[in-house]
């Protein structure tokens, strides 16, 4: 072999293979798929696990929600129940106090009939003015039980528009007061301090 050929062997060196235009195609291809897999979203043991206790926090409240509304539930039937015994109990105090209020009056009426009786067998005024006597006096004794009291004006006195009304007005009398109360036409009444009924008078003008 000669120098020459030795300095120059360019027709025996190896040269690089050239990559075809399809080849290079394919492999970003495979590069593409190989990222979208890559940056594709797994899902972990971590999300199936905080899924499984969302479910079990969502169970927890469903049943205390039951509880509190069959609690609501109880405590609105037991306060209808109270209602119901207190509305029981108003009415049966209500028609308790109005029994003691009309058993005293029914000897009163026992009086009365008596004293008819009495005055039809035996036509005597005294007796019959005696009679209705003794029943105001049972009267009044059965209103100091309740704690009524009789309001009862004087003649001559200025009325007083809390406790009198007046009823008409006459023109006043030689040495009268103007004003003032010539006849009591009703009494009036009063039940534990309130009015029940004004007396009812007859004043000058």
């Amino acid at each position: 072999m000669t120098e020459t050929e030795l300095k120059h062997p360019s027709d025996t060196e190896l040269t690089a293979p050239v990559e075809s235009p399809e080849a290079a195609a394919a492999e970003n291809i495979e590069a593409a798929e190989l990222q979208d897999e890559m940056q594709r979203p797994q899902t972990p043991l971590q999300t199936t696990t905080e899924a499984a206790e969302q479910q079990d926090e969502i169970a927890r409240l469903q049943t205390e929600l039951e509880t509190w509304k069959d609690r609501a539930l109880r405590a609105a039937a037991e306060l209808e129940n109270y209602r119901r015994r207190v509305q029981k109990d108003i009415t049966q105090q209500v028609l308790a106090a109005q029994m003691d209020i009309l058993r005293p009056l029914l000897g009163l009426l026992d009086n009365i009939e008596r004293g008819l009786q009495a005055a039809h067998e035996a036509p005597d005024i005294e007796k019959l003015r005696q009679g209705l006597e003794l029943t105001q006096r049972q009267f009044h004794q059965v209103l100091q039980k309740l704690d009524i009291q009789v309001i009862a004006p004087e003649v001559g006195s200025l009325p007083d528009p809390a406790y009198h009304e007046i009823l008409s007005t006459v023109p006043a009398p030689e040495g009268t007061q103007p004003h003032t109360i010539v006849e009591v036409v009703e009494v009036g009444y009063l039940y534990k301090g309130h009015l029940l009924r004004p007396a009812r008078v007859i004043t000058t003008e």
